[in-house]
């Protein structure tokens, strides 16, 4: 994207970024599969993503490959119950012609959009927010809250996702500043999921990204980042089929049990090449919160070898370009599918997806051979014209006023945000709900939280209103 009046983009390139912009809203709000509105927004983006697939251009070859994932994921999807290997799919098959560095743009707009409405809105309605009181080895008992999103830690992976997008967006300015406003957003959001795992998740994302941005990397690390995937399969999958007597006790007592209830569904009855029905092996109890389990058990074996191939493939032949940003990136969000299974359900939170579909075709089109390419609609990819000149002007006045005003505006922003969190945490009481709940330091954990809130919102509402009186200011001028 130049800074031109118009910003020229296919016609099959903007269908693939509504089919990502809406599933991206409808996750980033909260919903999952089985509410209605959800649905409606998994039809529209469907409808998207079809008409996009429709009007493209393909070879013979890519039109092969594409029928056989998308059939055979429908057939795992009848079997297992699990629309997410459907999404997944499509999320990679439809990526030809499409930009990376577009998807992300799109995608910080919209996640950074929908995760502010959804946090904000549970945040003035704190009283009817779900909670749950859970005891943690260091901290003692805690008042998690899920904030409109399913669980705490579906919370913090939200705030893994936006990580992802901001980095990769500013990758080739991403500074220390940068590093630190993302460390305070995952201090921020911490006192609210109390994920100990998404919390750290992200603090080694960020600073991995720092790391690599400002240091060449050498063989040795790239030779580690190509473990990084193999790792995660050997501890998923085959160290709990492997170990026995103590050392599976002690595998078991480091993973926290993760190893156990692997075994328990790594049996032959459930080695399948369709899947299996997720409800019919799964309990409240009993459940799967490991993605490549996940994937293995209820996707079946193709499916996971295809998963296999794909992420050796891409971080393969990421390491030969040196896209360092990238492959920091997969290496944590494969870290993360160890103790999340939002990488390949319905979640729509595995980023990493755009690099698979992007490396598929850039592998077909390798074994190309002066194929010819055909579309079901033919001549329908035209390229639209969409206007940037106000949206530019307004950016570039925008960097001008901050440039010329920063100091004064961080300083009274600042200054109120420290007066305002003083009082937040001077004159703050317990909803009643919290005082029946005391355990321990809950409270001061939730005075805590309270500070933080006052101050988070009060900086970033007086530097917005700081930068709207400048900009006003200015206009009247001009």
């Amino acid at each position: 994207m130049s800074k031109e009046k118009d910003m020229a983009i296919r016609l099959s390139e903007l269908l693939y970024l509504l089919f990502w912009g809406i599933m991206l809203f409808a996750k980033g709000i909260g919903l999952y599969d089985g509410q209605l509105l959800y649905k409606i927004f998994l039809v529209l983006a469907f409808l998207c993503i079809g008409a996009k697939m429709c009007i493209t251009e393909y070879s013979f070859r890519e039109w092969a490959v594409i029928f056989f994932l998308l059939a055979w994921s429908a057939v795992v999807y009848r079997v297992s119950g699990e629309k997410g290997v459907l999404i997944c799919m499509v999320t990679a098959a439809g990526m030809k012609n499409v930009s990376v560095k577009r998807c992300f743009q799109t995608g910080l707009i919209v996640w950074a959009a929908a995760m502010s409405l959804r946090f904000l809105t549970s945040l003035i309605f704190i009283g009817n927010v779900e909670t749950a009181v859970q005891t943690k080895n260091i901290f003692g008992a805690v008042l998690r809250y899920f904030m409109g999103y399913p669980h705490p830690n579906v919370l913090h992976i939200s705030y893994l996702v936006l990580a992802a997008f901001v980095i990769y967006c500013v990758k080739d300015t991403y500074c220390w500043k940068h590093l630190l406003l993302l460390m305070w957003g995952n201090i921020f959001l911490f006192f609210y999921s109390y994920s100990f795992t998404g919390a750290l998740i992200v603090m080694i994302y960020i600073c991995l990204s720092y790391y690599v941005k400002k240091k060449k990397i050498s063989k040795i690390e790239y030779f580690l980042v190509k473990l990084v995937f193999p790792g995660c399969i050997l501890v998923s999958v085959i160290m709990p089929m492997a170990l026995q007597g103590r050392m599976f006790e002690l595998a078991d007592k480091i993973f926290n049990n993760r190893i156990n209830l692997a075994r328990h569904f790594l049996t032959l009855d459930n080695m399948s090449l369709l899947g299996n029905n997720l409800a019919a092996i799964t309990t409240d109890v009993i459940t799967m919160d490991n993605a490549y389990l996940f994937t293995l058990v209820t996707y079946g074996i193709p499916v996971f070898l295809l998963m296999c191939v794909g992420y050796m493939t891409v971080v393969s032949d990421y390491v030969k370009q040196n896209k360092n940003i990238e492959l920091a990136m997969i290496c944590c969000f494969l870290a993360a599918g160890f103790t999340e299974p939002f990488l390949f359900n319905t979640s729509f939170k595995n980023l990493t997806l755009l690099f698979i579909g992007e490396q598929l075709f850039v592998e077909l089109n390798r074994q190309k051979t002066g194929q010819k390419e055909f579309a079901f609609l033919r001549n329908w990819d035209k390229t639209v014209r969409i206007s940037m000149e106000k949206l530019w002007k307004m950016s570039e006045n925008l960097r001008c006023v901050w440039s010329a005003h920063r100091k004064a505006i961080l300083g009274v922003g600042t200054a109120a945000a420290l007066i305002i969190s003083i009082c937040a945490g001077v004159f703050y009481q317990a909803e009643p709900e919290v005082m029946v709940l005391q355990k321990e330091n809950l409270l001061i954990y939730e005075r805590v939280r309270s500070v933080l809130t006052a101050f988070s919102l009060s900086f970033i509402c007086f530097n917005m209103i700081g930068l709207a009186v400048c900009y006003g200011k200015g206009a009247r001028k001009l």
